[in-house]
Parts: structure tokens; sequence; C-alpha cells
């Protein structure tokens, strides 16, 4: 699980988002030797079946699957940590009641308000060795509940978002929070934003990550602190294949043959 990936390495762990409901695509993906990977229902047309499949294949390939939900709610978020998600990214949690609200669904009583479903795969079909205690101990203990960054209201109530009960991870959004802070992406301002909350999470102790781009910003990030970095997305790196598989065949058919060079 991922809790206990941040927990055991002593390295920043590796993921990329999901957007591809394609079984196939998930076990190349899977393949790869990412630790965990976020299936993303905010900005991709997946349904909750598509999520189920995801979730099914990525656990039992041995990487952890987290969900990126599409909002604060609670009914497709309980049905994919009963499906078995290692965990939820919750986006725009802008302060500190909005992350107690939001994650308060996620735990179980008197904590919070998650119902239970022991029958469900989370439960082993109710067959999970420990019965019901474990299957909520483990939903209390071992899911991974990520509140995202990704406005300047949030970044100016980091500090009571980290408190906030529930709150296991933080996740900054380097693209939302540009929007927010009107700020082109990449720009000194967003970079000096992201630094100060990954600083800020650290001193706090909670696990901080956040998308990074190149070796430079992947060391940069691990060096201030990051236990988890996102790079990338699946179809970011199909279509780079593909892009690339072109150009070559288009390069290769450019160059003189061996008679013209004749």
């Amino acid at each position: 699980m991922f809790r206990e990936l941040l927990r055991s390495s002593d390295r920043p762990v590796i993921g990329t988002f999901v957007k591809i409901p394609a079984l196939e695509v998930a076990e190349i993906v899977g393949e790869a030797g990412f630790d965990f990977v976020v299936i993303d229902t905010e900005h991709a047309l997946l349904s909750v079946r598509d999520v189920y499949s995801l979730l099914v294949v990525y656990s039992r390939i041995g990487v952890a699957p987290l969900v990126r939900i599409t909002d604060h709610g609670y009914g497709d978020a309980q049905r994919y940590l009963d499906a078995g998600a290692a965990g939820v990214l919750v986006p725009h949690v802008s302060n500190a009641g909005q992350a107690a609200a939001a994650m308060r669904q996620y735990l179980f009583p008197p904590e919070g308000t998650r119902g239970m479903g022991y029958a469900s795969r989370a439960g082993l079909w109710g067959r999970l060795p420990g019965g019901p205690a474990e299957y909520v101990r483990a939903g209390q203990e071992d899911v991974a509940r990520i509140a995202m960054i990704e406005e300047k209201e949030s970044v100016d109530d980091l500090a009571g978002i980290l408190a906030a009960p529930g709150v296991d991870a933080v996740f900054i959004g380097p693209g939302d929070l540009s929007l927010s802070m009107g700020e082109p992406t990449g720009s000194p301002a967003v970079h000096d934003a992201v630094t100060k909350c990954i600083a800020t999470a650290v001193e706090a102790g909670v696990p901080v990550g956040t998308l990074v781009q190149g070796e430079e910003q992947i060391r940069l990030r691990a060096e201030q602190g990051c236990r988890f970095l996102l790079v990338g997305n699946d179809t970011g790196m199909f279509g780079a294949a593909a892009r690339q598989i072109t150009s070559t065949a288009r390069s290769a058919l450019a160059a003189p043959t061996l008679d013209e060079e004749d």
C-alpha cells in the first residue's frame, strides 16, 4: 500500500497519472517500474467500472493504485476505497475547514462517517483474515487521504490543512496553482510557492509530493524533502513514443539512399 511505501522507502517513491482505461496499457505502465499510479477521474473520462478494473490490474502487479477523485463528495470515493484503492487524492482543498470536512468522509466512525463495506473487494468479499475489525483498521491506517494544494488560498492556509484530522499527505499541484496565482506555468513565483509548501509540510512531518519534469527538478524536489513524485501521465508517454517513432521513420525516408550517394 502507498502509506507503507512512504514509511519504508529510503527515497521518494515515483508515480504517474493514469488516464487510459485499457487494461493492456495498464499492464505496460504497471510493468515499467513505477511505485504507484494515480488513476485520474478528475481529468479523464473514466467510469467507476473503468476505475475498478484498473485498481485490480495495478494492485495485482504490485503497483499501489491511488485515485484522484472529482470533488469533495463521498459516493464514488467510497466505492473506490471498497474496490481496493490505496488512497484518494482530493482536489482543490482550499483551507483547513474543507480538509477536515472532506477527510471525515473517508474515515470510519467515530473519527468519520465512512460506511461499512466489508463484503467488498477491500474486505476480500467478506473473508478478510481478522474480519470486519481488520477491514476497519486497514481503512483507517493503510488508506492514504491526500489533500491537493492547488490554490493560493490553500498555500496561505497550508499549516491548517496539514493539521486537519485525516490528512495523511499533501500533493502540490503546480498547474492549477499557477492559474490561481495568475502566473504562467513554471514561473519563479509558482516555483517559490511550491518550494514554500514543501518546506512547511516537511517541518510539520506530513509527507508531501508534487509533479516534476526533468532530472534537475526531480533531484531538487527530492532534496527539498518530497516523499513522492509524479512524472507525466500515460497519454503523454504514449504520445511522445508515437511522435518519436514517426520522426525516426520520416528521417530515415528523407536520408539519401546508398544508390543516391553513389
